[in-house]
């Protein structure tokens, strides 16, 4: 699936600014629709009956909650691309660009992957180039270097304003935003058996560091001059009287707090689990040797017999 990203449609609407109390056309870009759509058609035709009418079908399992996965997974992504959110993210608000960035990494491609069954990556991980992007790429170092480079460079003043002055340039952002939420998650979510997630401790260690590139460029958008974006302050109207420098520092803290504290609860819940899971085979492995010692064999002092305290 992430091998067609490539392929995917120009992802946002373009044209006038929208005007009405809401500032939004209301209206889904026809690509975007036809993608949506597509996708989520070639899901359920590859998962029902194409899995079904194929040899082997019962060793390819497909469970209602995967595919309740993916749907969610499809809705948040009409939501991200769609109005209100793209026109306000295109013409007006940097923050809700990042919003919409956020979307996309943070809650559509896990979707994607927890909705994704195992067997689906499995030609994937026979070819020699699938194998090398499913298993050696997204291990925990590269992930983490590619995913903050990623988002530092379309983060930068020059690329950012030329995604929204270029319609191919905007698209190729988006498609990069997703491929670095799979990087991001792929350590932590894996269910191919020759890609195995991060221990729990190596998955909190990468949570962590993850917390740094995302602090770095949202400092540096908080407290860089009003106007770091010159796109957003040529607009002819600011809705609901945000200035610019309002807007930017919102975009700034949604990365600088927003990914950080989703890094963070995502840390806190791996640990606890992981704590717990420790604390509950050591209870266990006490209960066994307790167990061992009652049953084991005593000799009586007169050495006549043996018998079981």
């Amino acid at each position: 699936m992430f091998s067609l990203l490539p392929l995917l449609p120009l992802f946002h609407v373009s044209g006038l600014e929208p005007t009405g109390p809401f500032y939004t056309h209301w209206i889904l870009d026809p690509a975007v629709a036809v993608y949506i759509i597509g996708l989520t058609a070639a899901y359920l035709a590859w998962v029902g009956p194409l899995n079904r009418r194929r040899p082997g079908a019962g060793n390819r399992p497909v469970t209602r909650g995967q595919i309740r996965w993916f749907l969610l997974g499809q809705v948040l992504l009409l939501v991200a691309l769609g109005p209100p959110i793209d026109d306000w993210a295109h013409f007006y608000f940097s923050s809700v660009h990042m919003l919409q960035h956020l979307l996309l990494m943070f809650a559509v491609v896990p979707c994607w992957i927890k909705g994704t069954p195992p067997w689906v990556f499995d030609p994937l991980v026979r070819h020699r180039w699938g194998k090398y992007l499913l298993t050696y790429l997204p291990r925990a170092l590269p992930a983490f270097l590619l995913a903050s480079l990623i988002v530092v460079l379309w983060h930068i003043p020059a690329f950012y304003n030329a995604t929204l002055e270029n319609e191919l340039v905007h698209a190729m952002q988006h498609q990069f935003f997703l491929i670095t939420g799979f990087l991001f998650f792929w350590p932590l979510m894996s269910t191919v058996r020759e890609s195995p997630q991060l221990s729990p401790p190596m998955k909190c260690v990468y949570l962590f560091l993850q917390t740094v590139p995302s602090g770095i460029v949202g400092a540096t958008i908080v407290y860089a001059a009003p106007g770091l974006y010159p796109h957003y302050a040529e607009a002819s109207v600011r809705p609901w009287g945000l200035s610019v420098a309002e807007d930017q520092v919102i975009g700034g803290l949604l990365m600088w707090v927003g990914m950080n504290t989703v890094f963070l609860l995502l840390l806190s819940v791996i640990f606890l689990r992981w704590a717990n899971a420790e604390e509950r085979r050591d209870r266990d492995a006490l209960r066994q040797g307790l167990r061992r010692q009652r049953i084991a064999p005593v000799a009586e002092p007169t050495g006549s017999r043996t018998i079981i305290s």
